[in-house]
């Protein structure tokens, strides 16, 4: 039975056949052999099956070996083998190095003396998703290497390559109910590839909330799939250089720092949450707000815990009353970024130079426009005279921006030392 083309109806009631079935006397064993050809599981395959699609449990444990269990599932989760021969199955490695890499990942951007911190976490992050769906699917029996016409294993390096992060989101957790989830994990996974090799500090305030939600997204599946014993929840905290207690000037730097993102990553973030459903961008799995409201202890106790969360379903309409009051109620404009797939010569700049093999500055840019003719020169009275395959006016910023198109033809001329003579005006000089 290819467990991998089942809905999730479909392994539930599988599960139940096959429950009833040992409940009458069938062995595990031979229910593995019969339903899925597996020989070498001696029950452990059945037991985890019935327990994840039914939540029944069918070992029944004394009280001793019932610790001893969660012992072993504990160290399991570590990365740990519990057994002498240091044997660990495949599935306990992948969820070790999930756990590291998310670790990781928190670590990184709740210092706040780091620099590079959401790109990194951003990073570590989609590396530890990856590794719990591959975890998952590996204890699941669920094929995720790629393979080709002819159904074999593509290799690189002579290793079988591992479907993208995508395709084992789709397999591993792809029911309705984790929608959310994956839209947050899509997010992510866009965003990566556009800020890949960039510095971009104004991430830390901009995408806050999404990264909040994938810290919690990724708990919830880690304990829901691999129990509590692999939970983070002990090695989290909540970091305290949040922008909520920050004053009117630090809130003020932070608003010109995110209109200083790259336009193709205002772009992609505009978008992105203009696409996905109403629902979606409002639950929590998406984009986790909190708001936080200072209180001062009034008595002994009252500072027993520094921060309460109330989930929104929680919160009463007067509750949102008064915080809409307080100016800390807010909800997500869907507007697209104007202009949004246009760059800044700043932008052109910093996508050019590092790909021809001689120098280029702003410099080179303007001889570069001037050359080809993609724009008026400065004073002009047509400013909209423009070569839109690669340059437009824009008429509210009064300015001009370039296309994608434009950096493919700088890179492509300039790479020749004739052209670039031509067109720069002076001789090629290696960078």
């Amino acid at each position: 039975m290819a467990a991998e083309k089942l809905t999730d109806d479909e392994h539930r009631q599988v599960a139940k056949e096959m429950h009833a079935l040992w409940q009458a006397g069938a062995r595990k064993s031979q229910l593995e052999i019969d339903f899925w050809g597996n020989t070498g599981a001696h029950g452990k395959a059945f037991s985890g099956y019935v327990k994840r699609w039914l939540g029944v449990a069918t070992e029944s444990k004394s009280k001793q070996s019932g610790e001893l269990e969660r012992l072993r599932g504990l160290l399991r989760a570590h990365g740990i083998s519990p057994s002498s021969t240091g044997d660990l199955e495949e599935e306990f490695r992948l969820v070790g190095k999930s756990r590291d890499s998310a670790l990781a990942a928190v670590r990184i951007q709740n210092d706040p003396i780091a620099t590079f911190r959401t790109e990194t976490f951003i990073l570590l992050m989609i590396i530890a998703w990856n590794s719990l769906f591959q975890a998952i699917l590996e204890r699941d029996g669920v094929d995720y290497y790629e393979r080709d016409d002819s159904g074999r294993q593509v290799k690189v390096d002579g290793r079988p390559r591992v479907l993208d992060t995508w395709k084992l989101m789709s397999l591993a957790i792809g029911a309705p109910e984790w929608q959310a989830v994956r839209c947050n994990v899509d997010f992510f996974l866009g965003l990566r590839n556009q800020i890949a090799h960039r510095y971009l500090p104004a991430l830390d305030v901009v995408v806050l909330g999404e990264a909040q939600a994938m810290r919690l997204n990724f708990e919830r599946l880690l304990s829901h799939q691999f129990g509590d014993e692999a939970a983070l929840g002990t090695r989290l905290s909540v970091p305290l250089q949040l922008s909520g207690f920050r004053n009117s000037d630090a809130n003020a730097s932070f608003r010109r720092a995110q209109a200083k993102l790259p336009t193709d990553v205002s772009s992609f973030l505009a978008q992105h949450r203009h696409d996905v459903p109403e629902e979606v961008l409002e639950s929590a799995e998406y984009c986790l707000r909190i708001f936080l409201v200072p209180v001062t202890a009034n008595h002994e106790h009252s500072a027993d815990a520094a921060v309460h969360f109330v989930p929104m379903d929680k919160v009463t309409p007067a509750m949102k009353e008064e915080l809409q009051q307080l100016g800390v109620v807010t909800k997500r404009r869907r507007t697209p970024v104007a202009s949004a797939d246009l760059l800044r010569p700043s932008e052109v700049v910093n996508l050019v130079v590092e790909r021809p093999p001689y120098r280029f500055t702003m410099t080179t840019h303007t001889r570069c426009w001037r050359h080809y003719e993609v724009r008026p020169a400065d004073g002009a009275k047509e400013l909209d005279a423009t070569d839109d395959r690669y340059c437009i006016f824009d008429r509210l910023s009064r300015g001009y921006g370039y296309t994608q198109a434009w950096v493919e033809k700088i890179v492509r001329d300039l790479s020749k030392p004739a052209t670039y003579e031509t067109v720069v005006g002076i001789e090629p000089d290696m960078r």
